[in-house]
């Protein structure tokens, strides 16, 4: 077998976060076996920051956010998938996650995952209390996360085969040690 068919396959969820998105995007189009799920919200930042066309144009398949059941995530069922990413997450999503809501993508995606056992890295945009963000526009923005934001991260960070990144390096090294074996 080639070293690409030993690589696993990683479900990368997206979700309507700016902050983040262009590390993470840089990142993940390098990536082979990688299946996009993608929120309403994602697709819709996707358009904002202009990744959307170039992400349709690289060959990963996608799986948009357009029904209600959680029919396209019994592919983690099927051992199709080695990890889940969610990066980047919103505060919302990280806290329907922490909460045990999954009425979307995303949050059906982080559900099943952890159904199945599969390991999920997640990339909060609020890892810090207070961050600078770009908008679509160039613009760099102070953004403050709430106390309620911090205190849904760290209910993830006690959940087993839950890892959570800070910024987008870790995120890059932990998923360089599953996907790439370093």
């Amino acid at each position: 077998m080639s070293r690409e068919e030993l690589q696993p396959r990683i479900a990368w969820g997206i979700t309507g976060s700016g902050h983040f998105l262009s590390s993470c995007m840089e990142f993940l189009l390098r990536l082979k076996k990688v299946d996009i799920f993608l929120s309403k919200a994602g697709k819709e930042v996707l358009h904002y920051y202009s990744w959307y066309e170039q992400l349709t144009s690289s060959g990963h398949p996608l799986i948009l956010d357009a029904s209600v059941s959680g029919l396209p995530v019994t592919g983690l069922y099927t051992g199709k998938y080695d990890l889940v990413v969610i990066a980047p997450a919103t505060s919302n999503t990280i806290a329907k996650m922490a909460y045990g809501i999954a009425d979307n993508l995303i949050t059906n995606l982080f559900a099943h995952a952890g159904k199945c056992r599969i390991p999920t890295l997640i990339l909060p945009c609020d890892s810090a209390p207070e961050i600078k963000s770009t908008t679509p526009q160039g613009e760099q923005v102070s953004v403050y996360a709430r106390e309620i934001d911090r205190k849904n991260i760290a209910t993830l960070a006690n959940w087993d085969l839950v890892t959570l990144a800070d910024t987008p390096e870790h995120l890059k090294k932990e998923i360089e040690k599953v996907y790439l074996g370093r």
